[in-house]
C-alpha cells in the first residue's frame, strides 16, 4: 500500500502542473473511467468522454482518473498516425475536445511518459479530418532533459537539428517547406529543487503535403525566430 501512494504521489506531482497548465481549451461533456484497450469499430467520439478544462482560478489537483494513467514510456506508442477517433478515449483518461484549428477536430490528452526528471509532462493532441483521419500531432510539455525523446523522434521523423540560440530547433521538410518541427528551451527560471520543468517543449508533427499545413502556432514561431535572428 505505502509503495502504491508512493507512486501515486510521485505521477502527481509530475503532472499536475504541467497537465493544468496545457489542458485550457476543452469544451463541456463529462469525464468517466477509461474503457478497455480493444478496439471500437465505431468512428465518432462516445459524448462520456468528454470533459471541461479546468476554469480560470480553478483547484490544480490532479483529477483522480489521472492517478490511474498508465505511463508512456516511449513518444511511439502515442505519436502515430495510424490511431482513429475512436481509439483515444480507450486509451486515455480524460480526453477534451479543443477549438484548435477550424478545418479539424482536435482531441487532446494528458501526456506522461514516467516520474523521472527526464520524462515528460503535459498534453498531446490530435487533429483529426472531416474524414476521421489524423492529419496533425502536438505535444507541449515540462521537462528536466527532453534529450531521449528529440534523439527518439530525430530517428523516426527525419528532424534535422537547424542552428539556433536559446533552445534547439529540429525540422522536417518536404518539397523545401517546414511541416514538422521540434523545439525545447530553457524555461525562463530555473529552480535546482524543480528537477522536472527545466525544460519547455513543443512538438508538430505533420502528415507529408501541404493540404492542411502546420498549425498558426507552430508558423508564429518559425516566423518570430526568423525576425529576432533566433534562428
Amino acid at each position: 500500500m505505502q509503495r502504491q501512494l508512493a507512486a501515486a504521489g510521485l505521477l502527481a506531482a509530475a503532472i499536475g502542473g504541467p497537465y493544468v497548465a496545457y489542458e485550457n481549451l476543452g469544451v463541456g461533456g463529462q469525464a468517466v473511467e477509461p474503457t478497455s484497450e480493444q478496439g471500437s469499430t465505431a468512428d465518432e467520439i462516445p459524448s462520456g468522454y468528454l470533459t471541461s478544462a479546468p476554469s480560470a482560478g480553478s483547484s490544480s489537483t490532479v483529477p483522480a482518473t489521472l492517478l490511474q494513467f498508465r505511463p508512456i514510456r516511449a513518444l511511439s506508442e502515442v505519436v502515430r498516425f495510424d490511431v482513429s477517433p475512436s481509439w483515444v478515449p480507450q486509451r486515455f483518461p480524460r480526453v477534451s475536445m479543443v477549438a484548435a484549428d477550424p478545418r479539424l477536430d482536435a482531441m487532446r490528452v494528458p501526456l506522461v511518459t514516467g516520474t523521472n526528471p527526464n520524462d515528460l509532462a503535459g498534453t498531446l493532441t490530435y487533429y483529426f479530418d472531416r474524414h476521421k483521419r489524423l492529419q496533425r500531432i502536438t505535444v507541449h510539455a515540462l521537462s528536466g532533459d527532453p534529450s531521449r525523446f528529440i534523439a527518439e523522434l530525430q530517428h523516426t521523423y527525419q528532424l534535422q537539428q537547424q542552428p539556433s540560440l536559446g533552445g534547439r530547433l529540429y525540422i522536417r521538410k518536404w518539397n523545401g517547406q517546414p511541416t514538422s518541427l521540434v523545439y525545447t528551451a530553457p524555461a525562463p527560471v530555473i529552480s535546482a529543487d524543480e528537477l522536472y520543468s527545466r525544460y519547455q517543449f513543443f512538438l508538430e508533427i505533420n502528415q507529408p503535403g501541404l493540404e492542411y499545413g502546420m498549425s498558426s502556432e507552430a508558423i508564429e514561431l518559425l516566423a518570430s525566430g526568423q525576425q529576432t535572428q533566433r534562428w
